[in-house]
């Protein structure tokens, strides 16, 4: 029987954190006792001695907790920043590890007054320090990554009761748009029937395609066509609007997160439209093998502050991203001269 998220998130933080701290005690109670074990029988109380041992204990502790603060410190500061978030930054962590172990060197050999006999031992020292820096990175990211997956894998669970809980609403909700569908039609209104039609569709794969962890791109991409065709019939046909969408590529033996990209394209037409200036929407999406790259850029329309719900789904977006392809994908969003640009690449 799988494990619940609640019992494998007890065993992850017993993993991550109980774990490693009762390793480092044991360490440190094996050197108490060497210590004790060495030296106490020959120190015949000598009160010197015992001073000396204790000041030397204290020194080697605070040596250890001072290299585990640095590993912490350049976790949080360095590796998160550089080398977890995004693989391109991966050679500045690696010339900051380079400096470090400089310094680390350098420190050595001052602390040992440049004396040539001891290099090889600063050297060695050096390396060690240097590989437990970035061993406890690595580490500690991982249990990172799976932490986040736990709790992504609690919210999805949530999700699908939510949907069971749901599904007469999207009965009730197929059956009225087949009602407002035959009335349109009825009364020849095909330019509402087609609206009508095209929402359904765009409402029934959102419904069947959310309870999935990975859709064919082929519908992903048919999907997103679909829902630009049904913003194109929406909206008036004016000079002031411009629209164009170009999707590419091969679609066949890939698989994607379902409405994984529809965000982006969602708040291009919200936030990017205005009935009253002229305003663009330009989407290019590209696929090639198992690499998907886009680039869309709209305008901003006046005081898109007002509309509610402004990034909501770009963040939700971009949290899916960093869960379902750590590593593998790269996301720039920026906005200069009032236009707005995404882009982003995808390795599937």
């Amino acid at each position: 029987m799988p494990q619940s998220p609640k019992s494998q998130t007890a065993r992850l933080n017993f993993t991550s954190i109980v774990l490693p701290l009762l390793l480092a005690g044991a360490v440190v109670a094996y050197l108490v006792w060497r210590f004790l074990q060495v030296y106490i029988v020959n120190l015949g109380g000598e009160m010197e001695e015992i001073s000396r041992l204790l000041r030397y204990f204290a020194g080697v502790l605070l040596e250890f907790l001072l290299v585990w603060g640095l590993a912490l410190l350049n976790f949080r500061f360095i590796f998160l920043r550089f080398a977890a978030a995004d693989s391109r930054f991966k050679n500045w962590y690696w010339a900051w590890i380079g400096v470090l172990a400089l310094l680390c060197f350098a420190w050595l050999e001052w602390r040992t007054f440049y004396e040539p006999e001891f290099a090889d031992e600063n050297v060695l020292s050096t390396f060690l320090l240097t590989a437990f820096v970035v061993a406890y990175a690595y580490t500690a990211d991982y249990f990172r990554t799976k932490r986040a997956q736990l709790a992504l894998l609690k919210d999805k669970t949530v999700a699908e009761l939510n949907v069971l809980k749901a599904q007469i609403k999207p009965h009730f909700l197929f059956n009225t748009m087949n009602i407002l569908y035959n009335s349109a039609q009825k009364h020849e209104d095909e330019a509402t029937a087609k609206l009508i039609f095209e929402l359904s569709q765009l409402l029934r794969f959102s419904i069947q395609e959310a309870a999935v962890e990975y859709t064919s791109l082929e519908n992903e991409l048919a999907f997103l066509e679909r829902y630009i065709q049904f913003q194109r019939l929406r909206l008036p046909q004016t000079n002031n609007l411009d629209i164009q969408m170009e999707i590419s590529g091969q679609r066949e033996g890939a698989k994607i997160a379902p409405l994984l990209v529809i965000p982006f394209i969602e708040n291009a037409f919200q936030y990017g439209i205005s009935l009253n200036e002229a305003c663009f929407i330009h989407l290019k999406l590209h696929v090639e093998g198992q690499k998907l790259s886009m680039l869309l850029r709209n305008s901003i329309a006046p005081n898109p502050e007002a509309k509610s719900g402004l990034g909501t789904g770009i963040r939700n977006s971009r949290e899916r991203l960093q869960l379902l392809y750590p590593q593998r994908h790269h996301l720039q969003i920026q906005t200069s001269d009032n236009i707005f640009e995404v882009a982003l690449n995808i390795n599937l």
